[in-house]
């Protein structure tokens, strides 16, 4: 079977550019990235980031202040595309703590050129919470690779979020096999055709862009550096977006059972209730 295609570009958020784009990776810009590069250089925005004084998600706002020129738009064309440096700053709504990210674009390619706390402190700090669901060696790979990534460490990052990607499909099959579903084949299907046949149990919103995981399937010898940073943010999403779903599906079992446990805790406190005498039932 021949190797696939790589995906098409896949467009940059303020998100992906903020919280996972990794520092001096060259971004390169398309003229519909125009209203993306207007808010980043000019308007006021928010994203969800964890916060590491809070210890949890928080919304993370910018506080420009329109009176000083920000939210303008100068009156030259395409001036989102000219060569140029820029801050971007974002404070926790809940305690003000402030991340600072900045921003270049030469040549119409967008690089972050520094970043405070680092990456690897924002995205590490997020991965706690699914300490408890992942396997000790998935936790820590997970965690290596956004450390080698913030360094600009491309095919080292991009080879262990492969392997922690095929271990959650392969636990993934296990899920669907257990719902009766048919596996034959499985192993010689590609990566996106391993997606499409686990539908039933994979996050809907993976399994619509399937295609773009085709990348897992390329071998590393055909891959370079860049090519792996670039997509680093695209396949961390996908991993922590299955996450997420085990951690749903954890805690709704967990306030089943709770909610089991308390309804035989009554059932069985008013069986033990003496019963009341005849005549007191008839009144």
């Amino acid at each position: 079977m021949s190797e696939p295609t790589l995906p098409a570009r896949i467009p940059p958020t303020t998100t992906s550019l903020c919280l996972i784009t990794p520092l001096y990776l060259e971004v390169p810009l398309e003229d519909e990235d125009s209203d993306l590069l207007s808010i980043l250089r000019a308007n006021n925005f928010q994203i969800d980031a964890h916060c590491l004084r809070c210890k949890r998600e928080s919304i993370f706002k910018t506080r420009r202040s329109y009176g000083a020129g920000a939210g303008r738009v100068p009156p030259v064309e395409n001036w989102q595309f000219q060569d140029c440096l820029f801050d971007v700053d974002m404070t926790c709504e809940r305690c003000d703590l402030r991340y600072h990210f900045e921003f270049r674009i030469n040549d119409r390619k967008l690089q972050k050129i520094g970043q405070f706390p680092s990456m690897e402190d924002i995205a590490g700090a997020d991965l706690n919470k699914f300490r408890n669901i992942l396997d000790p060696q998935d936790y820590s790979e997970l965690h290596r690779a956004g450390g080698l990534a913030s360094h600009g460490i491309g095919i080292g990052s991009f080879v262990y979020l492969r392997r922690i990607f095929e271990r959650l499909i392969s636990k993934a099959r296990v899920d669907a096999s257990a719902l009766g579903e048919n596996q034959d084949g499985f192993d010689r299907l590609r990566m996106d055709e391993k997606i499409g046949a686990l539908h039933s149990v994979l996050p809907p919103a993976l399994v619509k862009n399937k295609s773009t995981y085709s990348i897992l399937s390329v071998g590393l010898h055909a891959l370079d550096e860049k090519t792996c940073l670039r997509y680093f943010p695209i396949v961390r999403a996908a991993i922590t977006q299955m996450l997420e779903q085990h951690l749903s599906e954890k805690s709704r079992k967990e306030a089943e059972k709770a909610l089991e446990s308390e309804i035989q805790k009554i059932s069985g406190a008013l069986k033990e209730r003496p019963t009341p005498p005849a005549e007191e039932q008839i009144k």
